[in-house]
Order: C-alpha cells, then structure tokens, then sequence
C-alpha cells in the first residue's frame, strides 16, 4: 500500500477503509453491500483485509510514527475484519463457512492481548468491537506489540486466512461465472 502519513498528518479510519476497500468501495459500508452476492463480499472482504493487514506492518510503531493514524487503521481493521466475518458466514461455500470458522479462532487466540488494547470481542458472533477510549489510551508500545510484524502473529496469521478466503472466493466466482454464466458485480 502506497499510503505514507507523516507525523503532521491525521488521516481518519474512514481514509483507511477506503483504502482498504479501494477496488470496490460500496462493498465497505452496509449501505452499499447489499447489492451484492455473499460470494462476492467474500472476495472483497478478503482484499480489503490483506490490505489492511499490509497497511498495519507499514508502520514502525516508533514514536516517528502518527500514533493517530495507527489507531485509525487498527479500527478500520475492525471493521474489515467484522466485515470479512459476516460476508463468510453468510456465503454458501462449505469452505468459505470454514474461513469464518478460523476467523474467529483467531480473533479468540489473541483475545487478551486485543482486549489490552481496548478491542473486545464477542464470543458468540465472533466480531470485535473498538473502544475508542481504551484505545486512544494506549501508547505506542502497547499497539506495537498487538500489531507489529516484528512482534506478533496476528497480522500473520490473518494474511494467511485473507489469502485462503480471497482465493477460495475467487474460485467460487469463477465456477459461477463459467459454470452457469452468471453476471458478477465485482472489479477484477
């Protein structure tokens, strides 16, 4: 991802979810997501994610860096991620339902360390919510840890899951297009 911020510089999550979402915007909000299929929320979804996980190992999590900025990303990171979850859930794919599966796994393997930060999750539906306050509480170190390719595997472990969805999804895609010459609304 192309996005520099420097330290003048306070961009929104808003601006990260854009980014994240660059290839098809509509399918960021929930307003404009139900105009597509599951299958290609699926897709996007996983796109946006690997995106957002680049974006979160562009920082050096050094006081150099915008601690703004890295506390936007991390909640549009949420929200792509809770986004990811609800598309996988809800496509017919008995392999992407497994991408849901170890989605929430995930989030519930580094649990604590997320909740330290001031990221909740719910155990049932498996989606994390931010708390803006906690959040904006924690200093550089705290997020570095949680979020740094250096130092964690969550943003690891989520590429690898974005990847499998993304190309399981886009395989879905594909067989519906080839296979019953179905029209897909989506940008390759």
């Amino acid at each position: 991802m192309s996005t520099t911020a420097t330290t003048a510089i306070s961009l929104s999550s808003d601006f990260y979810l854009n980014n994240f979402y660059k290839s098809n915007r509509n399918a960021k909000k929930s307003s404009g997501r139900s105009e597509f299929t599951s299958t290609e929320l699926s897709y996007e979804d996983a796109r946006a994610l690997r995106r957002a996980v680049k974006q979160l190992e562009s920082f050096s999590y050094s006081e150099d860096d915008n601690v703004e900025n890295i506390r936007n990303s991390i909640s549009a990171f949420v929200d792509t991620y809770n986004n990811a979850l609800s598309s996988t859930e809800k496509d017919s794919s008995d392999a992407v339902k497994r991408y849901a599966k170890q989605l929430k796994k995930l989030a519930s393997k580094y649990q604590d360390e997320l909740e330290d930060i001031g990221i909740s999750m719910d155990a049932k539906k498996g989606t994390l919510t931010v708390s803006k306050n906690l959040l904006s509480a924690q200093k550089i170190d705290k997020l570095k840890e949680v979020f740094s390719k250096d130092s964690s595997n969550l943003l690891k472990d989520t590429q690898k899951l974005a990847r499998r969805l993304g190309s399981n999804s886009y395989d879905e895609l594909y067989t519906q297009l080839t296979g019953n010459g179905g029209k897909i609304n989506i940008t390759l």
